[in-house]
């Protein structure tokens, strides 16, 4: 994705339809990845992924990606302190036959 993304969108200079189905995915990534894998701020650091870091930074200037990132970070939120990524944290600290945390 990172080396795909045109910019300032993921296809170049308007919204498309790549930003309007990336951009859901793109919150879970970004809450999920931190916690769960001890990833970098997704979205939020310019080292690994800076095309990436300024798609996200311009499609939360518009108010209804703003929304829908906070519906889904919400979402995400509560799932977490429910315990929804527990299990998966188990897997990871005990598997030592792959690669979890990125880069």
């Amino acid at each position: 994705m990172e080396e795909q993304c045109k910019g300032p969108y993921l296809a170049g200079d308007r919204i498309t339809h790549a930003d309007l189905t990336w951009f859901p995915t793109a919150i879970f990534m970004e809450f999920m990845l931190p916690r769960v894998f001890d990833w970098p701020e997704v979205f939020h650091e310019t080292d690994c992924f800076p095309n990436l870091t300024t798609w996200h930074a311009k499609c939360s200037e518009n108010p209804v990606f703003a929304q829908v990132r906070k519906e889904i970070w919400d979402y995400w939120a509560e799932r977490e302190i429910d315990g929804q990524f527990d299990s998966i944290k188990e897997v990871i600290s005990a598997d030592d036959k792959y690669k979890w945390k990125y880069p």
